[in-house]
């Protein structure tokens, strides 16, 4: 990776684009797959992404990690992946009300919900069970 990284370096600086050398650069030092660390994307994840109520960027980086395995023969890492990202997003969920953030919880179905129901994550039963534990009325 870091031999096609240099490549493309010495591209840019051969064609004279040093505006977009420093977008590479830029974009290089906030590299959304941390070179597939483990660790780095728990803490990224974990540690950043959820505490901070970035859901734009942690939906954003399942569905690179979709992408990126989408293209896989093996059906069953798909599904782990899918199944991954669905309890990851529940987690949020459950983050921000525990957080006393139900703002976020609004934003968040406001934007993904008719795509997470949808995309048959079981979001409607799941949410229902979620909220029934909360709600003395029933």
């Amino acid at each position: 990776m870091q031999y096609a990284e240099e490549l493309v370096r010495e591209f840019l600086v051969f064609r004279g684009f040093t505006n977009t050398l420093q977008a590479l650069d830029n974009e290089l030092s906030t590299d959304i797959g941390k070179g597939f660390h483990v660790d780095k994307l728990l803490d990224l994840i974990f540690a950043i992404y959820i505490p901070r109520f970035q859901v734009d960027k942690l939906v954003g980086l399942l569905n690179f990690f979709k992408h990126c395995f989408s293209n896989l023969s093996e059906n069953v890492l798909v599904d782990t992946l899918l199944k991954l990202e669905g309890y990851i997003l529940r987690y949020y969920i459950v983050y921000a009300i525990q957080s006393g953030r139900k703002d976020m919880v609004l934003e968040f179905f406001g934007i993904y919900g008719n795509e997470l129901v949808q995309k048959g994550h079981d979001w409607t039963p799941w949410f229902g069970k979620f909220v029934g534990s909360f709600c003395p009325c029933g």
